[in-house]
Parts: C-alpha cells; sequence; structure tokens
C-alpha cells in the first residue's frame, strides 16, 4: 500500500518562486475541497506530473513552468510503501528526475522510460490509468 506524506513544489503553473507544501498524512483518507482558484487542481497536476511525467489536466508540458519566473519548475512527493520510505523529485529547467529509496538515490544509469518505468512497476505498481481510478477516485474526471 502506498502511503504518501507530503508533496511540494514550486514554479508549477501559477504557483510562484516560494514552494507551497501539503500533508497529506494527516489521516487515512485524504478529501481536498475548496473554492475555484485556490489551487485544487493544480495539487492534482502536480501529484500526477512527479509520479508520472504529465500533469492530470490536458496541459502542455512549456506551459507546466510558471510563465513569470519561467525556471526552477520542481515538484517532490514523499511516500511509503510497505517498511520503505520514497522521495520522487522531478523539475522542467533543469529537467530532472530522481527517486531516493530511504535517503539514498536509486541508480540512474537508465534511460528516463526505463526509470519510470521502474518506478511504476517495481515501487508503486501502479500505472497512470489505475492511479487516476484508484487514487484520485471522486475528482472531476
Amino acid at each position: 500500500m502506498i502511503v504518501f506524506k507530503k508533496i511540494k513544489y514550486k514554479n508549477f503553473l501559477s504557483t510562484g518562486n516560494i514552494p507551497i507544501e501539503i500533508d497529506l498524512n494527516k489521516s487515512h483518507t485524504t478529501l481536498i475541497v475548496g473554492s475555484n482558484g485556490s489551487g485544487k487542481s493544480t495539487l492534482l497536476d502536480a501529484l500526477c506530473f512527479v509520479l508520472f511525467n504529465k500533469p492530470f489536466r490536458i496541459i502542455k508540458k512549456d506551459q507546466i513552468v510558471n510563465s513569470i519566473n519561467n525556471a526552477e519548475c520542481i515538484v517532490e512527493i514523499d511516500f511509503t510503501v510497505g517498511t520503505k520510505d520514497y522521495k520522487i523529485v522531478r523539475g522542467i529547467k533543469p529537467n530532472l528526475f530522481e527517486i531516493y529509496q530511504d535517503g539514498t538515490l536509486i541508480n540512474q544509469d537508465a534511460n528516463s522510460i526505463d526509470y519510470q518505468k521502474h518506478l511504476e512497476q517495481n515501487i508503486m505498481r501502479l500505472n497512470y490509468r489505475s492511479f487516476l481510478q484508484v487514487v484520485l477516485l471522486g475528482s472531476s474526471s
């Protein structure tokens, strides 16, 4: 079972240079509610982007980076699978994709497609489509 702990992002869509950090592990389930424009969809986009390299909504990759700062778009997620802690860091400008297991960077010798497959098949055991159906249950889709 995957337990998401926290997500942190900056320069992602309308988010500025000051990082936004959200604790996702305050209870066993998480329901995201808020008024229009409060960042609910941005959070879902950041979550999907950091895990699967694509946002939840249909957004071109060059539009993900905050248009004012135009650099250092970074998203980080901390989660646990079983007894292992993981941290995923993904960014644009600079391009970045790192997977940490228990604080140690997992070997990056593979190309990014194989590294992504390792994340989905060996760590999360969940692909993008399953993630949308299981984790984002009850969202606008």
